[in-house]
């Protein structure tokens, strides 16, 4: 038998153990060895919930495991909560900016301008060309600078870096949309 790397997978192996010595043995037997609500137990079984991170060091003592697995077993299951927490934050930040860019004209504009002949490449010239404040203009340049769609050459020149024939409402919006499928598609492969 492969040995467990995370609390659910020992949870999981227990339980056929004791079927394998008891077929009648019961979900509902081994939740109330733990203390657990067997319809919880039976969804962290089947890996559609997490193990409580704070249940293991009691689930683990009275399954008498080892003070050292159990403390490995908190860990894995530890940095996988943050790992988690990370991924959710860098998406919910991801997304924040994809909508930015939908719903601020102002990163269009900007664009736009870098674009025009004779543009001065700096925020208040900018600022005065859309009709937005400076500080809109720099939190816009610096999510679209972030994102590669401009680029400031060693001039010190804004350049537009997303290659489209022509910025228009549109082909920006579906631009933008295409830089969402495109790290969607990713993850996938």
């Amino acid at each position: 038998m492969t040995p467990a790397v995370t609390f659910r997978e020992r949870l999981v192996q227990e339980f056929a153990a004791r079927r394998g010595v008891n077929a009648r043995y019961s979900l509902r037997a081994f939740a109330g060895l733990l203390g657990a609500d067997h319809a919880t137990l039976s969804q962290i079984l089947r890996g559609k919930r997490q193990v409580p991170v704070e249940r293991i060091g009691l689930w683990a003592r009275k399954l008498k495991l080892s003070p050292e697995e159990t403390a490995v077993y908190a860990a894995v299951a530890r940095i996988a909560d943050e790992q988690a927490r990370a991924a959710s934050e860098a998406l919910r930040h991801w997304a924040a900016e994809m909508m930015a860019l939908l719903g601020q004209p102002v990163h269009r504009e900007l664009l736009r301008l870098t674009r025009t002949r004779g543009f001065a490449s700096d925020s208040r010239s900018a600022a005065a060309a859309i009709g937005v404040s400076v500080d809109e203009v720099n939190i816009a340049l610096s999510r679209m600078l972030r994102l590669g769609l401009i680029e400031v050459n060693g001039d010190g020149v804004w350049q537009d870096k997303t290659g489209l024939a022509h910025v228009t409402p549109q082909s920006f919006r579906k631009y933008v949309a295409e830089r969402v499928r495109s790290p969607l598609t990713e993850q996938g492969d």
